[in-house]
């Protein structure tokens, strides 16, 4: 019995196989929706009679194929155009914020002035200090100390601090300037009471 179905199953395989097209306006049918071919439209008088607007028409094979792919692009798109424009904004706080750190305004407003008026007040107590008679090692050490101070106000200026942080450390600098040149008024006031001792 198995051996008697065996020829049915056998020719029934055999015929659900791959058949060559052998008409050619079939071919170009099937060549026309697989985006193969598009101008070869045969039999002309066919087309021609009944489907001429299709056939002088764009080629709109894909475009049900491409919808869904457009649709996601254009998606895409708003989507990019929106990180884009979040970017943007991001991107100009920070300059803004950098620019604001850089600029140092709150330095030129309020600390500079007092800055070089102390500055200027200890170069200004050297000859005072030599008339005086106080030592040269004495007085390089206080310049040495001013140039530390100067060097560190420096560093804060150029260091990417809020300017809040860095008025809180240019007043601590402040102070210690202003307690520099008391010690170098203090230091003279006592070499000229010894000297007048001396006299």
């Amino acid at each position: 019995m198995c051996l008697a179905l065996l020829p049915v199953l056998f020719t029934d395989a055999l015929g659900q196989g791959v058949q060559p097209v052998n008409s050619k306006n079939t071919r170009y049918q099937l060549e026309r929706e697989v985006v193969t071919r598009w101008g070869k439209f045969n039999p002309k008088w066919y087309f021609i009679l009944f489907h001429n607007k299709y056939r002088k028409g764009p080629d709109r094979r894909n475009m049900l194929q491409l919808a869904p792919t457009m649709a996601l692009l254009n998606q895409n798109r708003v989507k990019a155009q929106a990180q884009e424009e979040a970017v943007s904004q991001v991107y100009e706080q920070e300059m803004f914020k950098f620019a604001d750190r850089s600029l140092n305004k709150g330095y030129h407003l309020l600390y500079k002035k007092k800055i070089d008026e102390l500055n200027t007040a200890l170069l200004g107590m050297n000859a005072e200090a030599v008339q005086a008679g106080v030592q040269a090692d004495y007085i390089l050490a206080i310049h040495a100390e001013r140039d530390r101070i100067n060097a560190d106000i420096g560093i804060i200026l150029d260091a990417y601090l809020d300017d809040a942080k860095k008025g809180e450390q240019l007043r601590v600098y402040i102070s210690e300037l202003t307690a520099l040149r008391n010690d170098f008024r203090r230091l003279i006031s006592l070499f000229k009471t010894s000297q007048d001792l001396t006299d």
